[in-house]
């Protein structure tokens, strides 16, 4: 019955937002865009979401821009430089650059945005700068950030920090996000929660250097339901969805008038392996066996379609990539005989390994967890099998109330820091591994300023990794997908799924 709600739910939305296309197409040129989830908050420093971060490219600008894979250039900051002891980054700034609500940008922008961030402890983003001391306006276009230590991974963070109006904000505090001004490509216009939220371009956006789009507006709509999502795009309604399950979207391959964009994405599924003294995963020959006993390739081609088996803890354009290893499989290849040899020669006397899951994480969870339980039966392990929704799953993860976890985790911007700062530094996984050698690298990663000494360091981190099997085990990386009708153009769709719509078109070129 509850499906059959959310179904019914589903279509009358669709409805409703096929009927204000209409008239909206009467007279501008529309785009409609719908993805599964809705907006937390409209605070660029509140709880991250995909619409959210899709919004914040829209509306807001950052100091800087990133690819999403560890490349940066220039924005509303033209240049900047790093003290030689990685605590102060001077920023230099654009000049000739307004808000939508006709606040003129300088550097006392940059100060409230980020001072707000570090100082406001409720803010899902406070996390991230509470290392941040103060930002110092040098001048109207000169900020200096300083840090009370290095700050490795501040690129990629400054790259997602939407810049706001700082006598807006001093005047308006929360309320700002009501009409959220910002100085980008955008415009906010109105927002209905569960239904639609509705931006018109910004005709006066610094930075369009010729490539304005055709678009007067877009359309958001948040539908859950994948079928009727898809149903748009089909009947010509919607012209982008996001979150497509792989087996949905590879049906749409060669249908007229659709496209179906598929990528190599960053998350990366792994099992967090309990390594505590008595535990089954204690002994290092049985991580090793479950190293060995699974077939990745097996579970890319024939159980999802989609992906890439992973032999590495990171992909290609994530920091501590190490293609050889990746290719050459050195450290995690399908070797059931090997495998069994290694468990013969453990301590592992047939005792029932909790394999626990949280359904959803990769598409056919079901299907792909069940694979996984008889590779591991084939070499000698008992399983028990056990899928469950993600408080459930965390709650016995962080007491250690689990032998094997399978999760996954998205590496943002292509930095692998936070994954390793949360899951080996901190061990909220509860794995009670512990190698110094491992977590000195990581410490002296996070600390850098430096992209190639983090990268190098970092594959050494995960060089530990593979040679322990421990405190994960990496199973395979997902592909992004996204579908869209034929006369979009100028569509960026990035590793980690998030859209960029700024310079979208209908037609041409």
């Amino acid at each position: 019955m509850k499906k059959v709600l959310a179904l019914v739910v589903s279509l009358l939305l669709l409805g409703s937002v096929i009927a204000c296309s209409s008239i909206e197409a009467a007279s501008k040129k529309v785009v409609t865009y719908s993805l599964a989830e809705d907006f937390y908050t409209w605070d660029p420093a509140g709880q991250p979401s995909l619409p959210s971060y899709i919004a914040r490219i829209l509306i807001y600008d950052t100091l800087i821009e990133s690819d999403h894979a560890g490349h940066y250039i220039p924005s509303l900051a033209t240049k900047w430089s790093v003290s030689p002891n990685g605590k102060d980054w001077t920023f230099y700034l654009r000049k000739d650059v307004t808000f939508s609500n006709g606040e003129k940008f300088n550097a006392n922008c940059v100060k409230a945005t980020f001072e707000r961030m570090a100082k406001d402890n409720t803010l899902a983003m406070h996390y991230l700068w509470v290392n941040l001391k103060s930002v110092e306006v040098v001048n109207d276009f000169t900020a200096v950030f300083h840090f009370s230590q290095p700050y490795g991974a501040f690129i990629s963070e400054v790259s997602v920090a939407s810049i706001l109006p700082a006598k807006a904000l001093e005047k308006e505090g929360s309320n700002l996000f009501k009409t959220n001004p910002g100085t980008g490509a955008w415009k906010f216009v109105s927002y209905d929660p569960g239904h639609q939220a509705v931006f018109e371009k910004n005709p006066n956006y610094w930075n369009w250097k010729g490539k304005k789009s055709n678009v007067d507006r877009l359309i958001f709509s948040p539908i859950s339901e994948d079928t009727t999502r898809i149903s748009g795009v089909k009947t010509g309604e919607i012209d982008i969805a996001g979150d497509v399950p792989p087996d949905q979207a590879l049906s749409l391959k060669g249908k007229s008038g659709i496209v179906v964009r598929q990528d190599p994405g960053l998350t990366m599924t792994f099992m967090s392996v309990e390594t505590g003294e008595g535990r089954i995963f204690f002994d290092k020959n049985a991580r090793l066996a479950l190293m060995h006993c699974i077939d990745r390739e097996l579970i890319v081609k024939s159980i999802l379609g989609s992906g890439t088996a992973a032999y590495w803890p990171t992909m290609a354009g994530v920091i501590g990539y190490n293609k050889d290893a990746q290719t050459s499989k050195q450290y995690a290849k399908y070797d059931p005989k090997l495998a069994k040899k290694l468990l013969a020669g453990s301590s592992y006397k047939g005792q029932e390994v909790y394999l626990m899951a949280i359904d959803g994480k990769v598409p056919r969870t079901k299907e792909v967890l069940q694979a996984i339980q008889a590779m591991m039966t084939e070499v000698g392990f008992k399983v028990k099998l056990e899928i469950m929704e993600g408080a459930s799953f965390v709650a016995k993860r962080s007491k250690g109330n689990y032998d094997l976890g399978f999760s996954n985790i998205f590496y943002g911007n292509g930095s692998s820091l936070n994954h390793a700062n949360m899951h080996y530094t901190t061990d909220s996984a509860h794995t009670e591994f512990v190698n110094p050698k491992q977590l000195a690298l990581i410490k002296e990663a996070s600390q850098s300023t430096d992209l190639k000494k983090q990268d190098a360091l970092m594959q050494q981190a995960f060089q530990i990794s593979m040679q322990e099997a421990a405190p994960m085990i990496y199973v395979l990386s997902l592909d992004m997908f996204a579908v869209h009708s034929s006369k979009i153009k100028n569509l960026i769709v990035y590793p980690d799924g998030v859209m960029d719509l700024r310079r979208i078109s209908i037609g041409g070129k």
